[in-house]
């Protein structure tokens, strides 16, 4: 009987010490994981934190390329203002010989454009960090890339028909009409005078070039500066 009771009591003790090693190996797996946890926490705060100031650094960036880009496009759209009233006075017969010796620019009005290049490095640097970044993303982030996408694109667009027109008035001039070389080189320009004086050709030309650049082109530069100064401002007030 006695026997019996001792192993009986074994049998408790190996019990019981083994549900003490059960506890204690969990217990070491929940420190471990909770330790997992933590760390993972601390690198999301760590990355989120990184992430946060990379972002700030683009919109620094942003807010110069737009500075830039405004006033440059406030320059041209006060160029087309100027080109406007030569283009009412030639559409509205208003022009005279005299005007066109005098006056050197009203004869190259529609043989050029002012040039614009948007500056894009702030924009790419945030197309990169939006598709690379999964911790820290804002708003402002999501609009600044809405603006970008559309007013390049639409900006393009524009350029390629106003670039064509340009190609075609120079083409024509070249392969139809006699006086294009003293034109283009300046030595005479007398036949070209003659030309836009009494050619309805010319006049659609100007039509067409008032069209596209003071009725369109110049409509999509003032909506360029409108957004980007709404972008800016709210750039400006994250930034400081």
């Amino acid at each position: 009987m006695i026997k019996f009771f001792r192993k009986i009591r074994q049998n408790y003790t190996m019990k019981n010490q083994s549900s003490k090693y059960i506890k204690y190996a969990i217990g070491e797996i929940v420190l471990v994981v909770i330790g997992i946890l933590i760390a993972v926490s601390i690198n999301d705060w760590s990355e989120t934190n990184k992430q946060k100031q990379e972002l700030q650094n683009i919109y620094t960036i942003i807010s110069e390329d737009l500075k830039q880009d405004i006033k440059h496009v406030d320059e041209i759209i006060e160029q087309y203002k100027i080109r406007d009233s030569i283009f009412q006075r030639i559409l509205n017969n208003k022009i005279t010989k005299e005007d066109y010796k005098n006056c050197l620019f009203c004869t190259r009005v529609i043989t050029g454009y002012p040039d614009l290049t948007i500056n894009k490095n702030g924009y790419n640097l945030l197309a990169k960090y939006t598709n690379n970044s999964k911790y820290y993303k804002d708003s402002l982030q999501l609009r600044a890339m809405q603006f970008y996408t559309k007013q390049l694109v639409e900006l393009h667009a524009d350029d390629g028909i106003i670039s064509e027109d340009l190609k075609s008035n120079y083409t024509d001039w070249k392969n139809n009409y006699h006086w294009f070389a003293d034109y283009i080189t300046g030595r005479n320009l007398d036949g070209f005078i003659d030309y836009a004086l009494n050619d309805p050709d010319y006049k659609n030309r100007v039509a067409n070039f008032y069209f596209l650049h003071i009725k369109i082109y110049a409509q999509i530069l003032e909506n360029f500066n409108q957004e980007a100064t709404i972008i800016l401002s709210d750039i400006k007030k994250r930034i400081n």
